[in-house]
């Protein structure tokens, strides 16, 4: 049987710097800002065909360790950033009122999930892969859409010469935040080869950083990590709950 990688069903985002590169054009400031964006979301991607694909064949001693999620938002910072330099008003409204229609859903899973670690509710992967489905496609198109609003920016282009150093700094603010587990579970969804692996240098952290990340708390949190996508290396991996004959 072929191995079953998550990069089905939710497809992943090619970079706007991997296309302008394909085009033999340099990446430009909205493209190089973008495709980290592309990029970022492309974790969430990997991770939610993880949970999505593994979902039906998690076994009782598995459930909680695969259970722990995390979910986030950029609209406390790049959506009103974007209006502010842009002097646009609304410039990314269509972006939230996307992210208004999964919400629910996202909330739905989320509750579902503290309760069975909770042990309120009981553990059913059909419910996970049932409520997925009632959100996901929204939020594909609106990962998606998020980065074809940036390069949408273009045009302000004087206004918005700070943005790179600005994200940069949000981004390891984030980084920081986050934490040595929720770092582990992205990192356990970064395929270093996507794109003919021009994207292996990323994240832009530091190299001691990112060792410590892939050699110490990589084992340190082996219980979770061990539903991501990829290895290690960051090579893309047959997924671990799904039986080899899946």
């Amino acid at each position: 049987m072929a191995p079953v990688y998550a990069d089905h069903p939710f497809a992943l985002i090619p970079t706007p710097g991997f296309l302008a590169r394909s085009r033999n054009e340099e990446p430009d400031m909205f493209d190089r800002v973008a495709s980290e964006m592309a990029l970022v979301h492309n974790v969430i991607i990997r991770g939610l065909n993880s949970i999505y694909l593994q979902a039906p064949y998690i076994r009782p001693e598995d459930e909680k360790a695969f259970l722990d999620v995390h979910h986030g938002n950029k609209e406390e910072f790049f959506f009103p950033f974007a209006e502010e330099m842009t002097g646009v008003k609304g410039i990314m409204d269509a972006n939230i009122e996307q992210h208004k229609a999964f919400h629910d859903g996202v909330e739905e899973l989320e509750a579902y999930v503290g309760a069975v670690l909770a042990d309120e509710d009981k553990y059913d992967g059909s419910k996970v892969v049932g409520t997925i489905d009632r959100f996901g496609t929204v939020l594909m198109q609106h990962l998606t859409d998020e980065v074809a609003s940036i390069l949408s920016l273009r045009p302000y282009g004087d206004k918005l010469a700070g943005l790179p150093k600005l994200l940069d700094e949000e981004g390891g603010k984030s980084m920081k935040k986050m934490g040595n587990f929720v770092g582990v579970l992205a990192f356990a969804n970064m395929d270093l080869q996507y794109e003919n692996a021009m994207w292996q240098d990323w994240p832009s952290a530091p190299a001691p950083a990112k060792l410590i990340m892939r050699y110490v708390f990589w084992w340190i949190y082996a219980d979770a990590r061990k539903f991501g996508a990829v290895d290690r290396a960051g090579n893309l991996r047959h997924l671990y709950a799904v039986p080899e004959s899946a």
